[in-house]
């Protein structure tokens, strides 16, 4: 799969807008209400906006550490950090989203984020991601509930060269972590119905 630096920008974009938009929103409904209420909002209000700005700043935190530069210098204790905060905003209590890694290497902060997104991606009801870092990189998502494979179907393609004909900025995290790589540097992808595995070297 041939892509353009332009067009994978414009895919990154599209994908942080999206991820942002919702809660961007709903700050801006709550911040228009506040005239027509004193300036004061009820608990329920202000628990709602609490969820959103914790929710944009670890999303922010988190897409520019995956799509930003100058992240080698970031501690491993925050990696992890940034990496589990965002997650929290894709799971919620009923179905969370575990995560463990065995080395939070600043050096390849960029490629734990693409996995990371890769794994929550499938998790429909929850699920465990695993990230191991050795002579290869390997990500292990499990799920007591079946991944959506449809999305799976979609990452192999592109690993398989091929380009998504619709949605593509849902994508972007494997259109650009492959992109990132070397064409030399393999990766694979294996699945089940409540299993994924994809291996990186």
């Amino acid at each position: 799969m041939k892509i353009k630096p332009t067009q994978l920008a414009e895919l990154i974009c599209t994908r942080i807008s999206h991820d942002l938009i919702g809660n961007i929103g709903a700050l801006s409904n709550m911040l228009e209400m506040l005239p027509e209420m004193d300036g004061k909002l009820e608990p329920e209000d202000c628990k709602l906006m609490e969820t959103a700005v914790q929710t944009l700043s670890a999303r922010q935190q988190f897409f520019r550490l995956a799509f930003g530069c100058e992240t080698n210098s970031i501690e491993a204790s925050k990696l992890r950090k940034i990496c589990q905060d965002y997650l929290h905003t894709v799971g919620n209590r009923s179905f969370p989203l575990d995560f463990e890694c065995n080395n939070m290497s600043p050096q390849i902060a960029k490629v734990l984020c693409l996995c990371l997104m890769i794994g929550a991606e499938v998790c429909l009801r929850g699920g465990h991601i695993k990230v191991d870092v050795s002579r290869q990189i390997k990500l292990d998502v499990c799920s007591e509930s079946p991944l959506a494979d449809a999305k799976i179907d979609i990452y192999k393609q592109i690993l398989n060269g091929k380009e998504p004909q619709e949605n593509a900025a849902q994508f972007v995290q494997m259109i650009y972590l492959r992109s990132l790589l070397d064409t030399e540097v393999p990766i694979k992808m294996n699945s089940s119905e409540k299993t994924m595995t994809l291996i990186i070297g």
